[in-house]
């Protein structure tokens, strides 16, 4: 009885860390954007996806088969320390390696065509790079203690990473004037507090035995992996990183910030999508023809119309009292990121029956082919049309790749949705009257027509689900 108890009220602290660094990191946004310029911004979040990318190359998906084999290892201790030290003794040397390669100077003449050192920064494309190194280490770290189920050492350590991060940066910017090296520095220290705290602990259960078998089978499971979040991140990031290369840093700052707004609507669409699961699980497992497993895709994408709306409509006014004038162009891009994040929430829903059929498979194949995609279309067309092309690139990505989720669903499992009424629900937050409603500049008489919208809008969906106000009620409460 005890260990359930612990193991909720763990599991609770956890939850807790993740809300209280996702929702301090947009309440400390106003504040780094006035610390911050739009192009120090930018600089920021264009080596932002150097660290992601490295930390996924660079742990080699072993943080699966980890999870994976300590239910057969743990009850040994000798064989689960050779096991964790055969896989971190080789991320640790390849991580050494790449470290040293991509700080050649051979190296610095292709990140130079990547972005603009001079703009950059080598000493910050530097910390990128070891961030890179160290996140992967802490990843395998974080999904061992979350395996063991200590989720208090990771919440705890999630918690004060992020305090230290926007502690020091502040500090950095604002009273030593370090703009985006501070901003890099600040970073850098809570991930270094995540590897003391939490690394180091980790290497206690290591028992200095390399067993090659361990590490080649670990490979041979979780390399796949690397293409998968590559992709992915490609997918996120190609846009700015296209965008720095050739439009303007001050570009990206504000187009990376729209995203991060965008980004909020992914809080409602995972715990939703948490929510649900084991109830999908259960229907489908009964019925494959359940119409709950259909439903609810029409009753999920209604809610997120309407909180998405409220971010579409409102931007600007919102934008315009909590951010300086310097971003008021955020607005530009945030309502048609929004609409993006929407189309995302169709494929957190839709994935689940992939993963109910074990056809896990086709994920990487469809995210590679989404990122070849939106990668092409960002290279050939942003130098020609300009950053309203990385908005349109993402929502197009996004769509193609729920294409396939609908015809393998429909097509292998013979399972059917009213696509009719998805598309008209979409279409609800991205046609020419919302898109020129977001556009109007900001009156009360245009004020007032977004709100006529939003009204309108609401009785649509009140009159195709039956109440939508009482659905969203039970799904709150």
């Amino acid at each position: 009885m005890s260990q359930n108890k612990d193991l909720w009220r763990g599991t609770a602290v956890y939850t807790f860390s993740n809300l209280f660094v996702k929702t301090g990191y947009i309440l400390f946004l106003p504040i780094l954007t006035r610390l911050l310029t739009p192009e120090q911004y930018g600089v920021v979040e264009l080596l932002r996806p150097i660290k992601h990318i490295l930390t996924v190359v660079l742990v080699f998906g072993l943080y699966v088969p980890q999870s994976r084999d300590f239910n057969f290892l743990k009850n040994d201790e000798k064989e689960l320390g050779s096991y964790l030290f055969s896989l971190n003794i080789f991320l640790i040397i390849t991580g050494f390696i790449f470290y040293l390669i991509l700080n050649s100077d051979f190296a610095l003449k292709y990140w130079d065509k990547i972005f603009d050192l001079s703009k950059v920064g080598i000493a910050n494309l530097r910390i990128a790079i070891l961030l890179g190194v160290l996140s992967s280490l802490n990843l395998m770290a974080n999904r061992y203690f979350q395996i063991k189920k200590i989720y208090k050492r990771v919440a705890i350590s999630s918690v004060i990473s992020f305090i230290l991060n926007v502690i020091v940066s502040y500090i950095l910017i604002k009273f030593f004037l370090q703009g985006v090296y501070g901003r890099i520095i600040g970073i850098l220290v809570g991930t270094l507090f995540v590897f003391g705290y939490q690394y180091t602990q980790y290497m206690s259960d290591f028992k200095i035995k390399f067993n090659f078998s361990y590490l080649k089978n670990s490979l041979l499971l979780g390399s796949p992996m690397i293409l998968t979040g590559v992709m992915g991140n490609i997918i996120n990031y190609s846009d700015r990183l296209v965008l720095g290369k050739f439009i303007d840093l001050e570009i990206v700052g504000i187009y990376s910030l729209a995203y991060t707004g965008g980004m909020v609507l992914t809080v409602f669409i995972n715990s939703y999508i948490n929510s649900w699961t084991p109830n999908f699980y259960e229907l489908i497992k009964e019925d494959k023809d359940n119409i709950n497993l259909r439903t609810n895709l029409e009753n999920f994408i209604a809610i997120l119309i309407i909180i998405s709306l409220i971010g579409q409509l409102f931007s600007k006014e919102i934008i315009y009292y909590i951010l300086p004038n310097s971003y008021l162009d955020t607005v530009n891009f945030l309502p048609y990121i929004i609409s993006a994040m929407i189309i995302q929430g169709f494929y957190h829903y839709l994935v689940l029956f992939l993963h109910y059929y074990k056809d896990s498979r086709y994920t990487p194949m469809t995210t590679f082919l989404t990122g070849v995609i939106n990668l092409s279309i960002n290279i050939i067309f942003i130098p020609i049309y300009g950053p309203m092309v990385a908005v349109w690139s993402t929502i197009i990505a996004f769509v193609i790749n729920v294409l396939i989720y609908f015809l393998i669903i429909k097509f292998k499992y013979n399972i059917n949705f009213n696509y009719l009424k998805l598309i008209f629900l979409y279409l609800l937050t991205l046609n020419p009257i919302v898109i020129r409603l977001f556009k109007s500049e900001i009156s009360v008489h245009n004020f007032m027509f977004k709100i006529a919208y939003f009204l309108i809008v609401i009785l649509i969906l009140n009159y195709l689900f039956d109440n939508i106000i009482k659905k969203i009620k039970n799904t709150i409460y």
